[in-house]
Protein backbone atom coordinates (compact mmCIF):
# COMPACT_ATOMS: atom_id res chain seq x y z
CA UNK A 1 0.00 0.00 0.00
CA UNK A 2 1.42 3.38 -0.91
CA UNK A 3 0.26 6.59 0.69
CA UNK A 4 1.49 10.06 -0.15
CA UNK A 5 4.98 9.83 -1.49
CA UNK A 6 5.70 6.78 -3.59
CA UNK A 7 8.67 5.69 -1.50
CA UNK A 8 6.52 5.29 1.61
CA UNK A 9 5.38 1.68 1.56
CA UNK A 10 2.81 0.83 4.22
CA UNK A 11 1.77 -2.74 4.93
CA UNK A 12 -1.83 -3.37 5.94
CA UNK A 13 -3.48 -6.46 7.33
CA UNK A 14 -6.44 -7.90 5.45
CA UNK A 15 -8.80 -6.40 8.01
CA UNK A 16 -7.26 -2.94 7.70
CA UNK A 17 -7.44 -3.13 3.91
CA UNK A 18 -11.10 -4.19 3.97
CA UNK A 19 -11.90 -1.35 6.34
CA UNK A 20 -10.10 1.11 4.06
CA UNK A 21 -11.80 0.08 0.81
CA UNK A 22 -15.10 -1.01 2.36
CA UNK A 23 -16.60 2.46 2.16
CA UNK A 24 -15.49 3.02 -1.46
CA UNK A 25 -17.81 2.49 -4.39
CA UNK A 26 -16.64 0.33 -7.32
CA UNK A 27 -15.33 3.27 -9.33
CA UNK A 28 -13.35 4.66 -6.39
CA UNK A 29 -11.98 1.22 -5.58
CA UNK A 30 -10.86 0.61 -9.19
CA UNK A 31 -9.12 3.99 -9.25
CA UNK A 32 -7.49 3.27 -5.89
CA UNK A 33 -6.24 -0.13 -7.08
CA UNK A 34 -5.02 1.34 -10.38
CA UNK A 35 -3.07 4.05 -8.53
CA UNK A 36 -1.55 1.50 -6.14
CA UNK A 37 -0.39 -0.61 -9.09
CA UNK A 38 1.06 2.45 -10.80
CA UNK A 39 3.00 3.40 -7.66
CA UNK A 40 4.22 -0.19 -7.22
CA UNK A 41 5.54 -0.29 -10.80
CA UNK A 42 7.26 3.06 -10.35
CA UNK A 43 8.95 1.83 -7.20
CA UNK A 44 10.14 -1.35 -8.94
CA UNK A 45 11.52 0.72 -11.83
CA UNK A 46 13.36 3.01 -9.40
CA UNK A 47 14.84 0.00 -7.61
CA UNK A 48 16.00 -1.54 -10.90
CA UNK A 49 17.54 1.72 -12.13
CA UNK A 50 19.33 2.14 -8.81
CA UNK A 51 20.76 -1.36 -9.07
CA UNK A 52 21.90 -0.80 -12.67
CA UNK A 53 23.62 2.46 -11.69
CA UNK A 54 25.33 0.65 -8.82
CA UNK A 55 26.59 -2.05 -11.18
CA UNK A 56 27.87 0.60 -13.59
CA UNK A 57 29.82 2.22 -10.77
CA UNK A 58 31.32 -1.15 -9.83
CA UNK A 59 32.31 -1.75 -13.47
CA UNK A 60 34.07 1.63 -13.57
CA UNK A 61 36.29 0.75 -10.57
Amino acid sequence: MFFGKKYKDVRLTDGQYKKLVGSMNKKERREFERRQEELRRGREEDRLLGWLEFEDELDDM
